[in-house]
C-alpha cells in the first residue's frame, strides 16, 4: 500500500469533549485570559477520556484574537498548564470563525500522518481582553501630533482589504 493508503484507512475518533460557557462582552469573564479559560476545558476534555496527559503526542488551539500578553504561546501554555509533558509539541492555528474547527482537522491529519497518536485540539478567545493599540509610536511622536488608538478588537474582525466583517469575507 501506498502512504495515501495508509493514511486513508487509519480511523480518527473523538474522545472526549468539553466546552466553558460562553460569557458577556465585558463581563464575568473579563479578566480570564483565553489560555485559562482554555486550560479548563482541556483539563476537563482529558479526564472524561480517561487520557493521562503524558498520553498526549500534540496540541493544537484556534484562535482568532490574541487578546493576552502570552498569546502567542496558546497552545504550548494550554498544554503545560493541562499537566502535558514540557516535550509535547504545540501549534496555535488562526482561520478566524473557523480557528477551533481548523484545529481539529489539523488534528485529525497529524493522527492521519502518523505524526501522532492521540492531539488535544481546540479552540479559544477572550475578546472582553482585546487591547487598544497605539500604532507608529515605538520610536516617539512628534510634538503635537494627534495620537489614534486602535480598538484591536474591531480591527482583528474586521477584513480591511475588502472592508467587511470577518463572517462576510
Amino acid at each position: 500500500p501506498t502512504p495515501l493508503d495508509m493514511a486513508a484507512s487509519r480511523a480518527v475518533f473523538i474522545i472526549a469533549a468539553k466546552r466553558t460557557p460562553f460569557g458577556t462582552y465585558g463581563g464575568k469573564l473579563r479578566g480570564i485570559s483565553a489560555t485559562d479559560i482554555c486550560k479548563v476545558a482541556a483539563t476537563a476534555a482529558l479526564e472524561a477520556g480517561s487520557v493521562p496527559p503524558g498520553a498526549v503526542d500534540s496540541v493544537v488551539i484556534g484562535n482568532v484574537a490574541q487578546s493576552s500578553s502570552d498569546a502567542a504561546y496558546l497552545a504550548r501554555h494550554v498544554g503545560l498548564k493541562a499537566g502535558l509533558p514540557i516535550s509535547t509539541p504545540a501549534l496555535t492555528v488562526n482561520r478566524l470563525c473557523g480557528s477551533g474547527f481548523q484545529a481539529v482537522i489539523t488534528g485529525a491529519h497529524e493522527i492521519k500522518l502518523r505524526e501522532a497518536d492521540v492531539v488535544l485540539t481546540g479552540g479559544t478567545e477572550n475578546m472582553s481582553q482585546a487591547p487598544y493599540a497605539l500604532r507608529d509610536s515605538r520610536w516617539g511622536n512628534p510634538l503635537g501630533k494627534d495620537l489614534k488608538l486602535e480598538d484591536t478588537l474591531w480591527s482583528a474582525l474586521t477584513d480591511t482589504y475588502v472592508k467587511l466583517p470577518m463572517a462576510l469575507t
